[in-house]
């Protein structure tokens, strides 16, 4: 079941990207430890203050997360061993149903290199790749667009 973010859900979503970052064999272990410093309960609920936040329950409680800002996908993670059932495209579903059509003709994401084919199955397209700094350390990350009109 996918429903809004709420404060009880920080430590989880925290906790659950905490290990989507550990199992990213793609970024090198000093960004990784950077990452890790960097995602907090704290932050998550920071994050859920700034932009919508949706987090798929089930019996096992939080196993996604997925946040939009106005056309950006600003966060999308599914518990390493819960990817590829389907959990990821219904958040990615339900994040593309809250932008508006009539101001946005698309949507894009900063994706992470370990995510590109799953946004790619998902008809995003990649327009290059864009680094952030990350205290120093460089991000790669991949701009990708979809048109959702």
């Amino acid at each position: 079941m996918i429903r809004p973010f709420g404060a009880g859900d920080a430590s989880p979503c925290s906790d659950l990207i905490h290990a989507c970052i550990m199992q990213d064999q793609q970024l090198s272990a000093e960004l990784r430890s950077r990452l890790l410093r960097q995602e907090s309960p704290e932050i998550m609920i920071q994050r859920a203050g700034s932009f919508y936040i949706a987090v798929f329950d089930s019996t096992e409680g939080v196993v996604g997360v997925g946040g939009i800002e106005m056309n950006e996908i600003r966060l999308l993670y599914v518990a390493p061993e819960h990817q590829d059932t389907g959990i990821g495209g219904a958040l990615l579903a339900h994040l593309l149903a809250m932008v508006p059509p009539a101001l946005f003709s698309d949507i894009f994401v900063y994706s992470t290199l370990a995510a590109v084919d799953f946004y790619k199955k998902h008809g995003f397209a990649s327009a290059g790749e864009f680094g952030f700094d990350c205290d120093g350390e460089q991000l790669t990350t991949v701009f990708m667009t979809k048109a959702i009109r």
